[in-house]
């Protein structure tokens, strides 16, 4: 082997070092404790030395129905049904009292945290086809939509990321849960840690995603050019359509970039998920045939092109519940080939086949990765979602190969003719194009980073500080022992709106509130979307009759605005509590809350005060 085969085979090594501490990073040092009869002790477990928890074990599990969490607090006598997180086909089976496939339900899990108090995150990610998550009773979140039929629920995937201040040591999960649609009874377990290790982790996992999104983009673009460039030589056009589909894929696996933006439809992005693989794997066969001119027969090439189309018609026509069975047939066939061409490659290396060496150990990472997910798809048991390794791993190495093929062909060329010496500067030229090209979009890609970290502190439709960055005020304002007042507004018959002129004229309102709520509020403090049409409003103002008065300002400003396209005034309620030293933030609010309640219980259009100093308030 030259010196110069060796220090790429080196730096080659390398990377695949680096990508593995960063895509399989496992932040705990040693194993938690066990989840027994639905109960998690981590009394004694350190997050900040050991890291986060997945939550995998026995949890609770009530088929066909709802509990709450004051059902629990009541005493429950229905007996929970034990099952197992990760949960498949196979394990569910063994678990659930009945044999139909379709089912509701409520999965509880009670965790014991450690004495000292923090903020803790929590991220879930597929629990059946939809869901409800509460934190010891109220509801932080929802995916899909659940219902107890099938026309009563939607089925979606997505990560939910949650965070929350626990007001003990003790904490309940619920999950209103359910599936009608898919019937694949998968759960994946949950995380749990430190709200900080659950914010980085979605960064990393969102920074990868995008990066690979760019990177394939790139190398997709750059190997189509290649292809127009030389049309004899295929290898580049099924690299880039490789490139290509896998770039798609990532936005809508790994942290669901597109699901979590979009109101997509679920069967939609499964199948193009699904599709992305099928036609992915026939580009696969594609250039490994092209690349290795000669080592493969032409079946293999058939037959590649073959399964992987006729594979993507189907998945395009079936139900979505027959996905799994297509894909463990259509697996049968491409782990086949796999290992057709793995066979076919080592023996391309023993015969010093040109290139056959890095070729062999791209594609024998990728192959290690697509089996580990496949177990996955299956099982949940194992690492999950690996596959981005591998595909990064195999770009850098046929990106080399090709790359390396086209410098031994120009070589070749200009040995034997003097006007090859153009087309060497024109490659040259085309790296040139591609770092200034990777440049840009490294500099997109941060640009999109940045963009991201805002939106997770504003709210998408009011351009409002979000319920993340209001909690982190207040929590800032208690730090600094000022004095402030904060009430919760919601918007009068919203629903009633919504129902009569449609949702777009709702987001129109809802603008135009955060707007008015703005203005009125100015500099004695600032407006944040609390979430549908509620608001919360921070006073900075010590006085609690100054603050009440401040507030019927606002609800008054407000109650004086004529939509023309509605025809009517828009008036809002608005429940006042002014901060006091022993106070937590969870009883603030709360106290804020019930006040709206009562303002909502008692005619609305009016600002109630968590005060009995001010009897004209109440």
């Amino acid at each position: 082997m030259s010196k110069k085969k060796a220090a790429i085979f080196v730096l080659i090594v390398i990377l695949i070092l680096s990508l593995v501490s960063t895509f399989l990073n496992k932040p705990a040092n040693s194993h938690p404790p066990e989840i027994k009869g639905g109960i998690l002790d981590l009394n004694h477990w350190s997050f900040e030395e050991n890291g986060m928890v997945n939550l995998e074990g026995e949890w609770q599990f009530y088929f066909n129905q709802f509990l709450t969490h004051e059902d629990f607090a009541r005493g429950s006598f229905i007996q929970p049904v034990m099952i197992e997180i990760p949960s498949t086909k196979k394990s569910m089976a063994e678990s659930k009292p009945f044999a139909q496939n379709e089912y509701y339900g409520t999965l509880r899990l009670i965790v014991k945290l450690p004495d000292h108090t923090s903020t803790y995150g929590l991220k879930t990610d597929i629990v059946l086809t939809s869901y409800q998550l509460y934190i010891d009773g109220n509801l932080f979140g929802e995916v899909g939509k659940v219902g107890k039929n099938r026309e009563s629920s939607r089925p979606f995937y997505n990560t939910l990321t949650s965070y929350f201040n626990p007001e003990n040591n003790e904490v309940e999960l619920i999950y209103h849960t359910s599936d009608f649609w898919v019937r694949d009874h998968a759960i994946a377990a949950p995380k749990i840690g430190l709200a900080q290790q659950i914010s980085r982790d979605q960064q990393v996992g969102l920074g990868r995603d995008l990066f690979l999104f760019g990177m394939l983009l790139i190398m997709g673009i750059y190997h189509v050019g290649l292809y127009f460039m030389r049309p004899k030589d295929r290898a580049p056009l099924y690299f880039a359509i490789f490139c290509l589909l896998f770039s798609l894929r990532m936005l809508f696996v790994g942290e669901r970039f597109l699901p979590s933006r979009f109101d997509l439809d679920f069967f939609l992005y499964g199948r193009i998920a699904y599709l992305c693989v099928f036609i992915g794997f026939s580009a696969l066969c594609g250039f490994l045939y092209h690349t290795m001119d000669g080592l493969f027969p032409k079946w293999f090439l058939q037959a590649g092109i073959v399964s992987g189309v006729i594979s993507g018609f189907i998945m395009v026509w079936i139900p979505y519940t027959m996905a799994d069975k297509l894909l463990m047939v259509y697996a049968a066939a491409g782990f086949g080939l796999m290992g057709y061409a793995f066979v076919r490659l080592a023996a391309g290396v023993l015969k010093k086949f040109p290139f056959a060496q890095t070729v062999l150990l791209g594609f024998a990472i990728l192959g290690i990765t697509f089996v580990n997910d496949f177990i996955y798809q299956i099982t949940l048991a194992n690492t999950p979602s690996i596959i981005p390794l591998g595909v990064t791993v195999f770009i850098f190495t046929q990106a080399y190969t090709l790359s390396a093929r086209f410098s031994s062909a120009f070589a070749e060329a200009e040995r034997l003719s003097a006007e090859n010496e153009s087309m060497m500067q024109e490659l040259k030229q085309m790296n040139s194009n591609l770092e200034a090209l990777v440049k840009e979009r490294t500099s997109d890609l941060q640009k999109a980073l940045e963009e991201m970290e805002d939106m997770s502190t504003t709210d998408y439709l009011t351009k409002l500080p979000n319920r993340r960055m209001a909690l982190a005020k207040i929590e800032r304002m208690i730090v600094e022992r000022k004095s402030f007042c904060v009430g919760l507004a919601d918007i009068d018959y919203f629903k009633e709106i919504n129902d009569r002129f449609g949702h777009l004229m709702g987001d129109e309102i809802l603008i135009r509130i955060a707007e008015l709520l703005s203005h009125a509020v100015g500099n004695s403090g600032c407006v944040s979307r609390w979430g549908g049409e509620e608001f919360l409003i921070l006073l900075e103002i010590g006085q609690l009759q100054a603050a009440f008065d401040k507030a019927e300002a606002v609800r008054t400003l407000v109650a004086d605005y004529w939509h023309a396209d509605i025809e009517r005034n828009i008036t809002i309620t608005i429940g006042l509590c002014q901060f006091q030293e022993d106070m937590s933030v969870n009883t603030l609010i709360a106290r804020a809350d019930q006040c709206l309640y009562q303002g909502k219980a008692t005619g609305r259009n009016k600002c109630v005060v968590d005060d009995f100093a001010l009897p004209q308030a109440r």
